[in-house]
């Protein structure tokens, strides 16, 4: 009984680091992001092509507002800054994704399901109730008392 009462003592102290859970969060979500934009910066055409296929009006404007969000966003979650507002036009990236993209093929990431995209969208949850975290997050700085 006493080894588990020292691992739950073990446990409890955690708390002290509880930021790193939020600065990993942000470090996965940046690289996810900012590599999604870069990709689609650089196949432009091929992208703003498929939006227009889809039916959506304005393709390129939607385009550049997708990369903007992606690797702007990513930026933002990188240096933890504004990370509660950042999420909101990512969940709205990541929700179209769902709907227009990945829904009709079911669940499983290897099927090109909608597994990944609610994923990212689960951690950009959390980011937004929890923000970007202590100490390692530019809004921790800034808006300390």
């Amino acid at each position: 009984m006493k080894i588990f009462l020292t691992f739950h003592k073990f446990l409890k102290g955690l708390k002290k680091v509880d930021f790193v859970g939020n600065a990993l969060l942000r470090l996965y979500l940046f690289y996810v992001f900012w590599y999604a934009g870069t990709a689609k910066l650089g196949t432009f055409d091929q992208f703003s092509g498929w939006l227009n296929s889809l039916g959506l009006p304005f393709s390129e404007i939607f385009t550049w507002m997708v990369i903007a969000t992606e690797m702007g966003g990513a930026l933002f979650l990188l240096i933890g800054l504004f990370v509660r507002w950042v999420t909101i036009p990512m969940l709205v990236v990541t929700t179209t994704a769902i709907v227009l993209v990945h829904w009709q093929n079911g669940w499983a990431q290897e099927s090109n399901g909608i597994e990944m995209a609610v994923t990212y969208s689960i951690m950009l949850i959390i980011l937004l109730f929890t923000g970007g975290g202590k100490f390692l997050s530019l809004d921790y700085w800034i808006s300390r008392d």
